[in-house]
Parts: C-alpha cells; sequence; structure tokens
C-alpha cells in the first residue's frame, strides 16, 4: 500500500527504488488530481503547449514532454495563480461535488487511505439523504482544512531581488510538523545510541521565513529542553551565549554568517562558558565555507567540547513543507520527506531545452511537490547548484535513496547570470569563480571575514570595465600599514582568478554591517545597469 510518507525510522530501513516507485505514483496522481483541475498556473501551461497531463506518468516526463520550467520571475508575477483553487476552473465557478471528486481520486492513488474513506462515507450520506446537514458541514470543514491559506511566508529575495510570498494552509503546516523533526533527527542520529540527549538553541533569525518557523516545530519535537530565540533581535548575543550555558545547550541551529561572526564569536570571549562534551551543530540559509566551520567548531573545542557534529540543512520558502540535510559535515544532503517532495538536478542544453543529469553530473536545484496545498511548484527552478546527485547506499550513513552533494546557494551576484545559480563571472575577460575565491581568502590566517564585490571601474557608466573589490576585516591586530597583508590577498586573487582586486582593509564590526548584518551578503553585485 503507499503511504503518504516515511517516518525517521522507515526512511532509515528503506531503499531508492522503493522511494522513486512511490514518488511516481504520488506526483502522477497529484498532476492529474490536483495539479491539472486546481492550478491556474500550469492548468494554462499545459493548454498552452498542448500537453495532456495525464501522459504525466512519473517526473522525467517533464523534461520528455518539454514542460517549461518555472522561474522566480514566472512565480513572482503570477502569485495567486500558484494557489491551488478547487472552488474555480478556467475563472469560472465549479461545482463541489466535482472538487470533493477530485480529491477522492487523489487520495484513493497517492496513498491517503484516511482521507479517501472519509470522504466516500460522507459523499454517501450526501448522496443518500442520510445525515446530509451533518456529512455536508463535515465535507465543508475538511475542504476549509485542506484548501484555505492560514499564513504565508516570504521567500528571502536574495536571489530574485524581491521577497515574495509563499501561502500554507492547515494541511501544509500539519505536513511541515512531520517533516521539520526529520531533519534534527539526521543531525543528532549519531548520538542517540548512547543515551545523549538534545538541550536546543533556535538561532535563525525570527522573520516570515520557511527557517526559523521549521527549526521551531522541529526542536520542540526533538529536544528535552528547548530554547527559542531570534539570533540577537530581542536577546543581545551576550547573553545568548548565557543562556546556552546555563541550559547546557549541546544543539545549535542557525545561519553560518550570524553564528560565525556574532554568536561563537561572542562565545569565544566569555570567560566562563563551558561547552557539553557532545554538540551538534545544524547550519542552514547560506552557503557554508570551510574556513567559517572551522572557527566554530574551534571555538566549541577550546571551550571544552570533544566531539562537534556538524550538518548543513537546505531548503527554500518555495519548498514549504520539507527539506534535505547533511548526515554528516562531509556527507551529501538527504531528502527527508521524498514522498513529499522531490529535489531533482536539471541541466540546460544549447537549444534551450532542458534534461535531468544523470548522477556523475553537476545541475542546478529544480522542485516537484508531490503534496501540499496552498502554492504549489512544479518543475521550480530554485537556482542552487549541487555537484552531482546519487541512488543508492550513502557512504556515511547508510541510508538507502536520493541525495546531493555540495549544494551552493545563490545570491545577488549569482542571480544576475544568464542561468541562474552559476558560481562563475566574467570579470576583466577571466573567469572568477567567486564562492571558490572566497573561501580561499577566509583561509589566509590573518583573516577574520571577507565581502566581495563585483563593480564597475567607472560606477557612472555601465560599459566601463569590471572591477574585483575586497573588503576584508583582518584577525586581531595586522603589523605596520596592511600592505604585506594586501599583497598576499592580491598574490591569492591573481594567482586563481587572473585578476588583481582592489583590497580595502575594514573594521569587522563595519564590515559585517556594511555587508547586511544578520543576513550577510557574502558576494554582491554593484554593477550599475544599462539604461
Amino acid at each position: 500500500m503507499a503511504k503518504s510518507t516515511f517516518t525517521f525510522q522507515e526512511l532509515k530501513r528503506t531503499n531508492h527504488r522503493e522511494i522513486k516507485e512511490i514518488q511516481d505514483k504520488k506526483f502522477r496522481a497529484f498532476i492529474r488530481y490536483q495539479v491539472w483541475p486546481n492550478h491556474p498556473y500550469y492548468r494554462k501551461l499545459f493548454k498552452d503547449n498542448n500537453i495532456d497531463p495525464y501522459n504525466i506518468t512519473c517526473i522525467e516526463d517533464w523534461a520528455k514532454y518539454k514542460v517549461p520550467l518555472v522561474k522566480k520571475i514566472d512565480y513572482r508575477e503570477n502569485l495567486q495563480k500558484f494557489v491551488l483553487n478547487p472552488s474555480e476552473v478556467d475563472g469560472k465557478p465549479r461545482e463541489s461535488s466535482e472538487a470533493i471528486s477530485n480529491l477522492m481520486k487523489y487520495s484513493n492513488e497517492s496513498g491517503h487511505k484516511d482521507l479517501a474513506k472519509f470522504i466516500r462515507n460522507n459523499g454517501a450520506k450526501v448522496k443518500l439523504g442520510i445525515g446530509k446537514a451533518g456529512a455536508t458541514a463535515r465535507l465543508k470543514e475538511r475542504a476549509t482544512y485542506q484548501f484555505s491559506p492560514l499564513q504565508f511566508w516570504f521567500s528571502s529575495g536574495r536571489a530574485s531581488g524581491l521577497p515574495s510570498p509563499v501561502f500554507l494552509t492547515r494541511y501544509d503546516n500539519d505536513l511541515l510538523y512531520k517533516n521539520c523533526v526529520k531533519v534534527g533527527q539526521m543531525a543528532i542520529d549519531p548520538y542517540v545510541e548512547s543515551g545523549w540527549e538534545c538541550s536546543s538553541m533556535n538561532l535563525f533569525p525570527y522573520a516570515p521565513h520557511l527557517g526559523w518557523h521549521a527549526v521551531n516545530l522541529g526542536l520542540k519535537q526533538l529536544s528535552k529542553f528547548y530554547v527559542a530565540t531570534s539570533a540577537g533581535g530581542a536577546i543581545p548575543s551576550e547573553r545568548l551565549v548565557e543562556l546556552a550555558g546555563l541550559f547546557k545547550v549541546n544543539s545549535f541551529a542557525g545561519m553560518p554568517s550570524y553564528l560565525r561572526n556574532r554568536f561563537f564569536r561572542t562565545m569565544k570571549e566569555a570567560n566562563d562558558y563551558q561547552a557539553p562534551e557532545k554538540n551538534v551543530l545544524l547550519l542552514a540559509g547560506e552557503k557554508i565555507y570551510e574556513p567559517a566551520v572551522d572557527d566554530m567548531v574551534g571555538t566549541l573545542e577550546e571551550k571544552g567540547a570533544k566531539e562537534v557534529h556538524v550538518v548543513g540543512g537546505y531548503a527554500s520558502s518555495e519548498s514549504k513543507i520539507s527539506f534535505a540535510v547533511q548526515c554528516d559535515r562531509h556527507g551529501p544532503y538527504h531528502n527527508v520527506s521524498p514522498l513529499m517532495l522531490a529535489f531533482e538536478l536539471i541541466k540546460f542544453n544549447d537549444d534551450g531545452t532542458y534534461d535531468f543529469v544523470s548522477d556523475d553530473e553537476s545541475g542546478h536545484m529544480c522542485l516537484f511537490h508531490l503534496d501540499g496545498t496552498g502554492t504549489v511548484f512544479e518543475g521550480f527552478l530554485l537556482g542552487d547548484v549541487a555537484s552531482h546527485q546519487e541512488k543508492g547506499k550513502c557512504p556515511h550513513c547508510e541510508f538507502d535513496g536520493p541525495f546531493f552533494w555540495d549544494i551552493g546557494r545563490t545570491n545577488d551576484a549569482q542571480a544576475q547570470m544568464d542561468i541562474m545559480g552559476m558560481s562563475e563571472k566574467k570579470i576583466k575577460g577571466a573567469t572568477v569563480n567567486l564562492t571558490a575565491l572566497r573561501e580561499m581568502i577566509l583561509s589566509i590566517s590573518q583573516i577574520e571575514e571577507v565581502q566581495i564585490e563585483v563593480a564597475k571601474e567607472d560606477m557612472s557608466d555601465p560599459y566601463s570595465m569590471d572591477i574585483l573589490n575586497l573588503y576584508v576585516a583582518p584577525r586581531g591586530p595586522v603589523p605596520g600599514d596592511y600592505n604585506s597583508l594586501i599583497l598576499e590577498i592580491q598574490k591569492t586573487t591573481k594567482t586563481n582568478t587572473e585578476v588583481t582586486p582592489g583590497v580595502t582593509i575594514i573594521g569587522f564590526e563595519e564590515l559585517v554591517e556594511r555587508a547586511g548584518g544578520m543576513k550577510f551578503m557574502e558576494i554582491i553585485d554593484n554593477r550599475p545597469k544599462p539604461a
């Protein structure tokens, strides 16, 4: 019998073949009986491209039938049309019996057996006139729970330049509740058998984004004790470190830039902080740089930690109801709820078409919902790039399922490129990998933090030569007038990119403020656009 989701323990026992079979079964039912009848944007997309949704039998058919991928700009310009709406079809009212019939078909074919039974029993009472009023009220209440938007949160706007709301229903929130705890279970799994118990702290910024709310839901289910905060927004970092010590927090969740540049920096200076022996660090929301992780782990070890298990999480506000997470700092990202959504990698062909990549190829992250209501995405180009994907047993944790490696997060610099998500830019005719360059600069022992700026030689002339500027905060006092450090930075950059950058040495606090504070913009494209 098909399942609507896997528990964490079931996920550990299953295999990628079973997952793929159920994914395609759910996807097929979702497209036919929820997306096609209820989703205004995709209904029009199918019609405009002469695509029969009943021909789509698996996720790979999206490329086979050349269904156009959706980018953030497409969504931003059609916000309401991405919300499932069973009460209308092609702008006209739909009979409630037809909407209920579609939900019944979807439930039967997707594994939601309890919902199918509920609809069948109450539908029969309505049809036969036996307890009709009560049955009608129950069906209406269920439809409201299933489809009526309850809340929204924003996509951050880092890639698109403008935040856009994503709507969730009560049904979505219940799916999220089931799924978010599995991220934490993956993070703490290596310690569980020893009797270790999780005392956790949420250090994500409080905002209408996926990050804080999902971590809040997950940690409350997972933890023996939970400290909910908002990344220094309401409580200063000094007090947060005191709270971590007071409640013996051994699990920290947050964005790398805030944790490294604020929280752990403050912890390092706290004379009386004592770290627990075993610690978990869950990082998400930004690209994770190895030198930054080394700093955080080093601080905990200086304070007495014997082990620090670091994992990265991956999601977006558009993914809504689920996530991927590493099993180990150097391991791949696992989709912890593969029956709710699929993360797929795609590549673009020279003729403008696209294909799903094979296991050894890098690709652009593409989102496919298999469940959920409210705002729904299929073939949605998230823009982030992964080095490759695999299906089978993970070499680190032996989970047998789909996983991907080395995810890079987009930001404003990458978003200006022809294909959103690439990490290279042409500067003075040379191809520069900006994220790799930033990691190299951070690896210089004297450097605390750096922001990379792509600009123009003449900022009033959008057609002048591209230049690269580095804003650098040194680690502690640097002898002399910084000339030796600037020369080392320029030499490192020139050797690896063929470009000699402008280097500005500024104070750490000034740099963090310049780069956006808690939402640290590590790479920024400030080039003026032609009129």
